[in-house]
């Protein structure tokens, strides 16, 4: 989990007007991220960001502009980027801190959500989506590690980029992520079979549905799903401002939580720039357990058709389609949310994605991947997996201060960003068990790993080796 720890040797003091407190790790970025303060005493979330922004006069006004963009991001369940710049250690990134634990702690801590306070998520998290992508960006590595419950106020989607779409970042793969991570908030893991989707309020089900879809052109877009949640064609305010309202009212999602949050953040809590969260670390007794991760590796885990005779009647029927269409928002003729792409035919959803048969491994996945997961309500542990380009299985294997064990991983469906597979403990069978291991491809640099059985959920960052 992430975590506030000294600066580096080597490390700088001051990155243009910001003083530098100590570096947050345990995140997936590969860009250090440092806590900061600012002349007024505020503090602040500082990416230096790696590569050659700092080059030439063009290239700095290429990120001078980009940054400028991402400034623009509606401060609408949205953490707010509020500077950037160029000196000596290298171009930067400076964003909001926002206090409170992600929503990945939330679920590991308190369990999974329901009812209204899982809607309150869904549309904060959607909010914050859409903001992201009307000024022109993406996430690209949402989930719900980059969800910050605070104190007071929405959730807010943290970790944005400034890059504009390209390649596998784009809207429609932030909201095959969206809705993956309402799936885990309502039930501990994504979504592997119809009956996870069952969980889901009615109002929920239709947008999780077609984020889900297997074709990203199909995929609605994320103002779209907010107003479909919302539910409402004349709204009080803008749509997110209004999202952004409704999804303040999760205070049952953060009942206690004041006293998580002095637990587990004395003086301050979790934060997050567009994207830094920050967690305490773990005491050296977190490392330890008597049991072995699960003794338990990881853990939970018709329309009505009317007959009309006449041309009139005809036309004004489809004047009216027309009018609701464009008052909510592109909803489809076929009931579906409008798509990402403009230019895609709309269809009818299926029941829920179905993998192909005989699923293998994508080449994305191929390698070793190691790091810690997390186990409530102390446990922390290492993990690494491994799989082969095109093959139908990969190895696992857990370690920790007093116990090993290793298996193998059958892949019961995948797509081209996530893996749902069968663990089979072969060695260490009293340490660990059996259970469902789902994979999320993150970035090339990191995957989302979460284990679940009968035990608590274990989940965390694995990076490539």
């Amino acid at each position: 989990m992430p975590q506030q720890v000294p600066l580096r040797p080597g490390d700088p003091s001051r990155v243009g007007r910001y003083r530098l407190g100590g570096r947050i790790e345990g995140i997936p970025s590969e860009d250090p991220i440092f806590i900061g303060l600012a002349p007024d005493g505020s503090e602040v979330a500082i990416s230096l960001l790696g590569g050659d922004w700092a080059l030439d006069a063009a290239t700095r006004d290429r990120f001078a502009a980009e940054a400028a963009v991402a400034r623009r991001v509606p401060p609408f369940c949205a953490a707010r980027v509020l500077d950037a710049g160029v000196d000596a250690a290298g171009a930067y990134l400076v964003s909001e801190y926002v206090p409170g634990p992600s929503l990945l702690e939330v679920i590991l801590t308190d369990g999974v959500r329901q009812g209204h306070e899982l809607e309150a998520v869904a549309i904060g998290m959607a909010t914050g989506l859409a903001s992201v992508h009307q000024a022109g960006l993406v996430h690209g590595n949402f989930g719900p590690e980059y969800l910050v419950i605070p104190p007071d106020g929405p959730p807010r989607v943290v970790e944005f980029g400034i890059t504009p779409p390209y390649g596998a970042a784009t809207p429609s793969a932030d909201m095959l992520a969206w809705a993956q991570t309402v799936v885990f908030a309502a039930c501990g893991h994504g979504a592997a079979s119809a009956a996870d989707l069952d969980v889901l309020p009615d109002q929920l089900r239709g947008p999780v549905e077609e984020c889900l879809d297997s074709e990203p052109g199909q995929r609605p877009a994320a103002r779209a799903v907010v107003l479909s949640l919302l539910g409402d064609v004349e709204l009080p305010a803008g749509l997110l401002a209004e999202g952004s309202r409704r999804a303040a009212r999760s205070a049952a999602l953060r009942g206690g939580q004041d006293q998580f949050i002095r637990a587990q953040y004395p003086g301050r809590g979790a934060g997050g720039r567009a994207g830094e969260l920050t967690r305490p670390p773990h005491s050296p007794g977190d490392r330890h357990r008597t049991s072995g991760p699960n003794r338990h590796p990881a853990g939970h885990g018709g329309r009505t058709g009317w007959l009309i005779a006449g041309v009139v009647v005809v036309i004004l029927a489809l004047i009216i389609v027309v009018v609701l269409h464009v008052a909510q928002g592109g909803q489809s003729a076929s009931g579906r949310l409008s798509a990402n792409a403009s230019h895609e035919t709309t269809r009818s959803p299926s029941p829920t994605p179905s993998p192909s048969h005989g699923p293998v491994t994508p080449a994305a996945f191929t390698g070793s991947w190691t790091g810690q997961v997390r186990q409530p309500p102390t446990d922390t542990y290492n993990v690494s997996v491994s799989f082969a380009a095109g093959a139908a299985s990969g190895t696992i294997s857990y370690s920790g201060t007093d116990f090993s064990c290793s298996g193998a991983l059958n892949l019961t469906a995948a797509t081209p960003t996530r893996l749902t597979l069968s663990q089979g403990i072969i060695q260490g069978q009293s340490n660990c068990e059996n259970g469902q291991v789902t994979i999320t491809l993150m970035s090339a640099g990191s995957i989302y790993f979460s284990f679940h059985s009968d035990g608590p959920i274990a989940a965390g960052t694995l990076s490539r080796t």
